[in-house]
């Protein structure tokens, strides 16, 4: 089986104007598809928070992030794994995550 990184995008609209029963309840459907997905398979990101490093000729800056350069903005990532794509691709169609961004799946290469 080949090893599949999720990485999970935000685009800004959660937690939106939910209650706080109604984010209970999207925690809820989080914990059960990561359930499926394997136990230790996943991780949240911090929010507004991280580095961005450049390198520009032989200078290298370091900024404050993460900025992206769209509104979305990776919030999370999961490592599974899959036969291939198409596995991969059934493995996120029931994600609560689709309700409030997209899922970028890249294969890890074999080094």
């Amino acid at each position: 089986m080949a090893k599949f990184v999720l990485l999970l995008r935000d685009s800004g609209s959660f937690p939106g104007d939910m209650s706080p029963q109604e984010m209970q309840a999207v925690f809820e459907r989080y914990r059960a598809w990561s359930g499926k997905l394997g136990r230790n398979s996943g991780e949240k990101l911090r929010d507004a928070e991280g580095r961005v490093v450049v390198r520009s000729g032989k200078k290298t800056s370091i900024t404050d992030g993460p900025y992206a350069e769209s509104r979305e903005v990776v919030g999370g990532f999961y490592i599974i794994e899959a036969a291939d794509y198409d596995e991969a691709i059934r493995k996120c169609q029931d994600s609560p995550h689709l309700d409030f961004g997209s899922i970028e799946i890249r294969q890890v290469e074999v080094m």
